[in-house]
């Protein structure tokens, strides 16, 4: 796909002068920010902002956002817990992490400290986020469990990361002249941080 990939005030240019793409910009940041190694490189949360404030101006409803949001993490998650599934310690071997053991060490720590549900954790600890589904499949964790908490705990992982912006954007095209526009942004913007810190501060506890 044609569009910068690394900078966010770049992708949002592109996206606006090129509305037919966001759809599949989002569900690609997406599964990106998903993938073990590419997702420790992209700054999805950024990316993820840009395209959505693009598709909150009028160019994707919130729902066709949400789902592209959501298929893009859940099959990235899957690719990642299938490589680990498949080549299990052979992946510490692997570039770039036999140059960065912590990456996997400090995500096998997680991993056994909270057990499954670290695949649904994980989605919200950034520096962790792209290696929890590799260990899970490196440890072997139940196929059919690993895709039920996938698939759940990405329902609300999208609302998350996508609504924000989406409503930001939709605020902006309306220049916030109506005040349902702008309690969403607020509201919105409290439940994902909400959110987001209370996951963090559970996991360093």
């Amino acid at each position: 796909m044609p569009f910068p990939f690394a900078d966010a005030a770049a992708l949002q240019h592109w996206l606006l002068q090129n509305p037919a793409w966001v759809a599949a910009a989002i569900a690609l940041i997406a599964f990106a920010e998903s993938v073990a190694i590419v997702g420790i490189a992209v700054p999805g949360v950024a990316l993820l902002g840009a395209a959505s404030f693009v598709a909150g101006t009028g160019t994707l409803s919130l729902p066709a956002s949400l789902g592209a949001a959501f298929a893009g993490a859940v099959v990235g998650d899957g690719v990642s817990f299938l490589l680990g599934r498949v080549f299990h310690q052979d992946i510490k071997r692997a570039w770039p992490f036999r140059t960065h053991p912590d990456w996997i060490a400090n995500s096998e720590r997680f991993f056994a400290r909270h057990g499954p549900m670290s695949v649904a954790i994980g989605r919200f600890v950034g520096p962790i986020r792209p290696v929890i589904p590799l260990v899970a499949g490196m440890a072997n964790m139940h196929t059919p469990t690993f895709f039920l908490i996938n698939v759940l705990s990405a329902l609300v992982w999208a609302p998350v990361y996508i609504a924000p912006g989406h409503v930001l954007g939709a605020a902006v095209e309306t220049r916030l002249a109506a005040p349902e526009i702008v309690a969403g942004v607020l509201v919105s913007l409290a439940a994902a941080g909400g959110l987001v810190w209370w996951i963090r501060r559970r996991t360093r506890t």
